[in-house]
């Protein structure tokens, strides 16, 4: 079998024979490209190379195909890599947090408007304060897989196609690369036996609010390792998930993220090196041949410099998340490295539709501690605005709130976009999201927010229960996000195929490829999906 190098011409295919041969070659290099000050790390020439900026859902496939393939490849990550500890004490938690729980801050944001003093260190959620809306993505080896709420819904048919250009082509996604990344990040549903915990008593009672309000909650798949779990309700594994412990991390290891499933494979390729603690500060191409020169700073845990490194390679694929991927490229395009990029690299930011509420005075009981992630997405298709689902979360309250409150993510389709733009003063890139509170977003959630109310409490004479908390000044509403999409969209700055306009080689895998949105559920597994695309098609073979 041959494919054409992508960008190259079909009269010099590569074999997947020489990739092999090659890597088999350079099984002990060192490092893609040249480090600075180690003529070591030099590769010889004797297969293509590869670097990937992130390690997170798009990160990680690129690094396993690229392994795969034969290809050499440098992951670098600007965080740290996290090892699931036997004590249990790994990552920070929601009701002790500190550092390990923010990037270099001096306050983990409980909310965006809520924050908690800690000592600055590279923990995994880094906060972007944009002007009109904040969003947070991951840090370390694992990316935003480390912190997501382990969500892995496949969205609908129509509503992915309300929000995709139409070449996006959602069935053969559905039928080829939606199920390779379920079973690559171990996604499956909530067990029964599970679910009839005691602990789960805010699932079976979301479940049955649901039903009062007409309808029944549609199922999806979570990235968890539910044996696990069955441990932590044993007392064998310090209670994580089923103490609704996600978005700081799971000390129990029990959440299936990239760094458990993608990146090992990457590595056991014998073709792929992972550099945590590297942090990219320029990107240009290479002077002599086609590919990309690369510098990142080797920071330390209070983010002082160690050492400058320099890389090189035939490929570039960018995976940073959509703030810092388009940033990068932003800032590599104002200061006239990489001035061929497209004018819509930046366009097209979205928040995916989300709207948080949070629902008081719960006349139902729904757990001192609520085991998650949660379960069930409730689709409501007869809103004067439009489709919308909502999905109850797991909210690790203290008791007695935990019995009165909870979290739900209401999602809707709103076409308001704000674009990531370099900033001249600044010298670096910002989100601007000119829609302040009373947007379309917010009024679309906060219209189903009432209505869910009215039909699951209010008309069952329950009036004080329920009651939808949606403001901005509370951190809710569309106040922040944790699933900021877009930047170099499909079909504007980049190719369906991934390709970024403007340069041969150079290649986007990661949520910036999304047009601001993933049609009304939790995008990870879109992400996952759409970076197996991209890599199938790199590669040539599906």
């Amino acid at each position: 079998m041959t494919f054409s190098r992508p960008g190259s011409s079909p009269a010099n295919p590569i074999t997947r024979r020489a990739l092999l041969a090659g890597a088999a070659g350079a099984a002990a290099f060192a490092a893609v490209g040249r480090a600075t000050g180690d003529a070591a790390a030099r590769p010889p020439d004797d297969g293509p190379t590869a670097i990937v900026i992130g390690s997170g859902f798009g990160g990680a496939v690129a690094a396993l195909r690229l392994g795969e393939a034969g290809i050499r490849t440098t992951v670098l990550e600007r965080g740290r890599r996290w090892l699931i500890r036997s004590d249990g004490n790994t990552f920070a938690t929601f009701t002790a947090p500190d550092g390990r729980a923010a990037w270099f801050s001096d306050t983990v944001g409980v909310t965006s408007s809520v924050g908690i003093p800690v000592a600055r260190y590279p923990g995994i959620l880094d906060r972007i304060k944009g002007n009109g809306i904040d969003s947070v993505y991951g840090a370390g080896v694992g990316g935003g897989s480390l912190a997501f709420g382990s969500f892995t819904p496949v969205p609908r048919k129509k509503d992915f196609e309300h929000v995709f250009p139409g070449g996006a082509n959602f069935d053969e996604l559905a039928a080829t690369y939606y199920p390779r990344a379920q079973k690559m990040l171990g996604a499956s549903k909530l067990p029964a036996d599970i679910m009839a915990h005691p602990r789960y008593i805010g699932t079976r009672t979301w479940r049955e609010t649901v039903r009062r309000y007409g309808s029944e909650p549609v199922s999806f798949e979570y990235a968890i390792d539910w044996d696990v779990v069955r441990a932590e309700l044993a007392g064998r594994r310090r209670a994580s998930i089923i103490a609704g412990e996600l978005g700081f991390g799971v000390n129990s290891g029990a959440k299936n993220s990239v760094d458990r499933n993608y990146l090992p494979a990457a590595e056991k390729t014998g073709n792929v090196q992972i550099k945590p603690m590297h942090e990219v500060f320029e990107i240009r191409p290479r002077s002599r041949r086609p590919g990309f020169v690369v510098r990142a700073r080797l920071i330390d845990d209070q983010h002082r410099t160690r050492k400058v490194v320099t890389l090189e390679a035939d490929y570039l694929f960018m995976a940073a998340g959509s703030f810092h991927t388009t940033r990068m490229l932003i800032e590599a395009r104002a200061k006239g490295r990489l001035p061929k990029l497209s004018p819509k690299i930046g366009d097209g930011f979205g928040a995916n539709g989300d709207f948080l509420t949070a629902r008081t005075g719960l006349l139902d009981d729904y757990g001192a501690q609520q085991g998650g992630p949660g379960f069930g997405r409730l689709y409501e298709d007869d809103l004067p605005g439009g489709p919308a689902s909502i999905v109850y979360h797991s909210t690790p309250l203290p008791s007695p709130l935990g019995k009165t409150a909870t979290t739900n993510l209401i999602q809707v389709h709103s076409d308001e976009r704000g674009s990531i733009d370099y900033n001249h003063a600044t010298g670096t890139a910002e989100i601007n999201y000119p829609f302040p509170e009373g947007n379309l977003l917010d009024r679309r959630g906060a219209a189903f927010a009432q209505h869910f109310w009215q039909k699951a409490e209010v008309r069952h004479g329950r009036p004080a229960s329920g009651i939808p908390v949606y403001s901005r000044a509370v951190g809710f509403g569309s106040s922040s996000t944790y699933h900021g999409l877009g930047g170099v969209v499909m079909n504007r700055a980049a190719r369906y195929d991934g390709a970024v306009h403007g340069y041969d080689n150079l290649y986007v895998v990661d949520g910036s490829f999304a047009p601001g949105a993933v049609g009304l559920v939790n995008p990870a597994l879109t992400i996952t999906a759409l970076a197996e695309r991209t890599m199938a098609r790199f590669l040539g073979s599906r």
